[in-house]
């Protein structure tokens, strides 16, 4: 429970967070929903090419060769654009996680380390669709913002990072 607040006003946690270290990774879910929006990504913008070629053919005055070729070229630069940022997130991807340890959050990619401290956070906002928590979003005090989305418990990662920081300032805790 809580219920001190500092000079400042701001509430204090009194329970201590858990000493042992809790860990997060993007779930299988998610990586198959991205999958699934790359491919339909790319049968839309190959169905968009077949409207525009038939149309070339059957109207080659209204389909000129301009409005056939811009088509064609933004689709297919469209589609390796996001499949190159695709195939970059599955890398990345791979060997992340979030590892909350007192009142620490840090994000591990690879060998990398990044560390939030939980004093930093000036708002947390869990965002639900049908019930469920979609993403969460970190509000910093240096005005930056972090979305935390596709990771497996998403709503116990939430919650963790929750008990870690005054109750005034988590939002949209509950459906």
């Amino acid at each position: 429970s809580r219920g001190l607040t500092d000079k400042k006003g701001h509430g204090q946690c009194l329970m201590k967070p858990p000493k042992y270290s809790m860990s997060y990774t993007i779930s299988a879910t998610s990586l198959q929903t991205r999958k699934r929006n790359i491919f339909l990504g790319a049968l839309f913008s190959l169905a968009l090419a077949a409207v525009i070629t038939a149309g070339h053919i059957r109207y080659p005055e209204t389909y000129n060769d301009m409005v056939f070729w811009s088509v064609i070229i933004l689709v297919v630069v469209g589609n390796l654009v996001n499949y190159y940022r695709y195939r970059r997130y599955l890398r990345l991807v791979k060997d992340h996680r979030i590892e909350i340890e007192g009142d620490e959050v840090s994000f591990i990619t690879g060998t990398e380390k990044s560390v939030l401290h939980t004093k930093e956070i000036v708002a947390l906002t869990f965002y639900r669709r049908k019930g469920q928590v979609e993403h969460i979003q970190l509000k910093l005090r240096n005005n930056r913002g972090i979305r935390l989305e596709g990771y497996a418990d998403l709503g116990k990662l939430g919650v963790a990072i929750a008990e870690r920081i005054p109750k005034e300032l988590v939002f949209g805790r509950e459906p």
